[in-house]
This record gives structure tokens, sequence and C-alpha cells, in this order.
């Protein structure tokens, strides 16, 4: 990819009824280091206090461009391509109103684009739980053919698409819009075409928080069963009879996890008999991979505790000034 060297970035936010989390989220991204970047948000359609939310803030920045569209609710991924539709920088970065930015995400991704002569770059996430901040994990994502088909069968974490990558804005197009008929899916469908365009490096270092809180659609079962009907008629892989065996185990046995999470047991047992009636030995692998994290998870307790400070996140529901100073001081 040709750019130069001092690219505009077109940051795409879609928003709806974010009202907890969408000042923290526009603090951590017009604080970025790097400053040639116009923020472009799309209201989806919010019910709550959001737009006046977001209206204030742009009327607050002076020195970022930011744009506020309001549109009635489509949907996630309607709201990412309207954002791109108004987007005029050379790449394209999106992040959801429930995550965080780190101060130097957005200029460690230009220079790799830049250095490198590439068209796509992802990076390294932290999870973190919404209801006391505790850092869950650190993903180190991996943007191989074969990585991404394991996050497409739900065998892995993915990279976290929406909030951890950059593309270029011609190889977006290439790749193709996101599909306005997936929500939850989106992301890896999008994932899986773009990688059929072009590579997707991935810097290492974490610079995206991801927020985990209740009552994610992810955790939703019948929007989960719904969805799989509709990637196994999209993506050529799931339809193989193989791979869609894999994917409907591993689909069923996060549903029983989610249920058990939930404190909820008996209501998952039915998701549980139908991944072990499916692929019982996906299910044996993929327990095993999880139980294999859990005990990495305790060794690398340390590079949780360097992500975030030990000190609260959120000394108010609306993440401000205070977190962008944890940036500062994480990332000088």
């Amino acid at each position: 990819m040709n750019t130069n060297k001092n690219p505009l970035v077109s940051i795409v936010i879609p928003t709806y009824n974010s009202q907890d989390w969408i000042v923290g989220l526009l603090e951590s991204v017009v604080n970025q280091s790097y400053r040639n970047i116009e923020v472009i948000l799309i209201n989806d359609g919010s019910t709550d206090s959001s737009l006046d939310l977001v209206t204030q803030f742009a009327k607050s920045v002076t020195d970022v461009r930011v744009q506020v569209i309001t549109q009635k609710n489509s949907g996630v991924s309607a709201a990412r391509n309207e954002g791109v539709r108004y987007a005029t920088g050379e790449l394209l970065a999106f992040v959801d109103s429930d995550d965080i930015w780190f101060s130097r995400k957005i200029e460690y991704q230009v220079n790799k684009i830049v250095e490198e002569g590439i068209s796509a770059v992802a990076c390294s996430y932290g999870i973190f739980r919404d209801i006391d901040s505790r850092v869950i994990e650190v993903v180190h994502p991996d943007w191989s053919y074969g990585g991404v088909r394991n996050w497409l069968l739900l065998r892995s974490y993915g990279g976290l698409l929406s909030s951890t990558l950059m593309v270029s804005r011609d190889v977006f197009y290439k790749a193709g819009p996101f599909r306005t008929d997936l929500s939850l899916s989106a992301d890896i469908e999008f994932a899986w075409r773009l990688l059929h365009v072009t590579p997707v490096k991935l810097i290492d270092e974490p610079l995206v928080g991801y927020r985990l809180r209740p009552n994610q659609m992810h955790k939703q079962s019948e929007l989960l069963l719904n969805e799989s009907q509709r990637m196994i008629k999209i993506i050529r892989l799931l339809q193989v009879n193989k791979f869609q065996r894999i994917f409907l185990s591993n689909l069923n046995l996060r549903l029983f996890l989610y249920c058990l999470q939930d404190k909820r047991p008996f209501s998952g047992t039915s998701f549980l008999f139908n991944a072990l009636k499916i692929n019982c030995w996906e299910v044996v692998s993929t327990l095993t991979r999880i139980t294999s994290k859990r005990i990495m998870r305790k060794i690398k307790n340390s590079e949780k505790k360097s992500f975030f400070l030990s000190n609260p996140w959120f000394p108010h529901p609306f993440i401000g000034k205070e977190i962008i100073k944890v940036f500062v001081k994480l990332f000088p």
C-alpha cells in the first residue's frame, strides 16, 4: 500500500443506548497521541441520553473534527457502513461504544502501516469486567488463515475486529461492507472476507480494552442460534459437513458455558447434550483448550496486572479524564 507519512484516519463509532460508556470512549479517542484523525459517530436510534451526551461532547472538542450522524435503528453493521460512507480518511478504524483505546493505539498502527507498506493491522487487547474493572485476560489473536478459521469455528477468541482493526479505505471496499443481516457474527464474517483480500498484521501489544458486561448480545441463545443458520448459508467453509459440525458443536458448548456463568446450569443441559451429540470429540478438545487457557491465565497474571493500574477505573458512571490519566501513565 502506498500511503503518505501522516495519513488521515477516519474513526467510525456506532452507538446505541451507550450513555454509561460513550463519553469515556470518546475521551480515549480524541486524546490519541496521533492527531490527524476525524471521528464519525453514528447514533443508531438511541432512546437514552447517548445523543445528548455525544452532541455536547462534539461541541466541546476544538482540535478534532467530530461528526455526529443520527439514523433510525438499523443495527451495528448498518451503522458502521454509514460511518464509512462519511469517511474522508485514507485509513479506517472502528471502535465499539463500550470499549476503550489506549492513547497510542492509532500512532502504533499508522506507523506499522507506513513503515511496512501494508493495508491492514490489528492489535492485542485486554478483556475487563464492567462491574469491577478486573482484567480477565490479555488476548493476542492469531490473524493467520488458520487462526481466523479457528475463530470462525468458535475454537478461540477472535481479533475483536471492530475495535482493534485499522484498514485502508480502498481495501475495505474491496473486501465489501459489513453484512447488515448479521449482528453478533458481522465481525468474523467480515474478517474472513478481509483475509482473502489482504494479510492482517498484528501489533502484539494490547492497545484496546474490551468491556465484559451482563446481558451482552453475544450471550443471547436465540440470537446466536438464528445467526448460526445464516452463517452456514453465507460462508462456504461452514457448508462443508466436517466444519459445520465443529461450528455447531462449539456453538452449543458455548451456550452451555454461558448458562453456567449465569448460574443456570439446568437451563444449559440441552445445549451440552446437543454439543456432545453433534461432535463429542470437539467438545473434549475445546474443554481441554479452555482448561489450558485458565492455567495460562494464572501463569501470565503479571501481564494482566501491567495492563491496567490496580486502582478502580470507574470513579463515576462516565469514564472521563481519570481513565485518560491511567493510559498516559501506562503508555507515556
